[in-house]
């Protein structure tokens, strides 16, 4: 099959999927086949089905909804080993967030249906799945608290503290991937940043920020920031 050993080599990367021998994984690769995505282009948006779980390879990939004021919420900013929704395919409902291409990317997309049957038949997967729900709840409860609690620039913090640990500390992230992220306006998100960068705590330059002082932005952050 095309692409084969990529696939595998690719939910090998996935925290849960790889709880699995590599005899299943393969069997999961049978089912699965790479699509490629421009810059711009959605892999999915609000509303459609879901019909296939989505793995990261390659790029970057925002989900983020849209409310009806035109405010943007980013919900997840997904780099190579991530998947985009290996838990939502689990409840049968349409897409809550769209998945929008930032920088070209390559995933692979394995039939939902397949992949829910393939995970209750590997009790560790279905465990490691489990915990990440648990996660989800957390995290979407700390990240309300932090949006009622801190301010626009401890919010700022948290969050690039938080991303910086997950993929390190050159961050793909424009002031509007930070404003849609944390709740605050593009002109605040610049104003943070550019304050960031003029102490010397990141760097910044075209669709990039760089933390230049990672045990300094672990101090000055206030709390958890999940994003999962």
């Amino acid at each position: 099959m095309k692409h084969f050993q990529r696939i595998v080599e690719t939910l090998k990367l996935d925290v849960n999927l790889n709880r699995s021998t590599g005899e299943a994984l393969a069997e999961l690769a049978q089912s699965a086949h790479l699509l490629e995505f421009g810059k711009g282009e959605y892999i999915f948006t609000v509303g459609d089905a879901s019909d296939y779980v989505h793995l990261m390879e390659s790029g970057r990939v925002i989900l983020s909804r849209q409310t009806h004021s035109g405010k943007a919420f980013t919900f997840l900013i997904a780099v190579r080993g991530m998947s985009l929704n290996a838990v939502t395919c689990f409840m049968a409902k349409p897409k809550v967030f769209s998945a929008r291409v930032a920088e070209r990317a390559t995933v692979v997309a394995i039939p939902s249906s397949v992949f829910r049957q393939w995970v209750l038949d590997h009790p560790k997967v279905t465990a490691g799945i489990l915990g990440t729900m648990a996660d989800l709840l957390e995290g979407s409860y700390t990240r309300i608290l932090d949006l009622i609690d801190q301010s626009a620039e401890n919010r700022i913090l948290n969050a690039l503290n938080m991303l910086s640990g997950k993929i390190g500390p050159t961050l793909p992230l424009t002031n509007r991937d930070v404003a849609e992220m944390t709740g605050v306006s593009r002109e605040t998100a610049a104003r943070v940043i550019s304050h960031l960068h003029k102490v010397n705590l990141i760097s910044k330059s075209r669709g990039t920020i760089k933390i230049l002082d990672e045990a300094q932005l672990q101090d000055l952050s206030t709390s958890p920031f999940f994003m999962l």
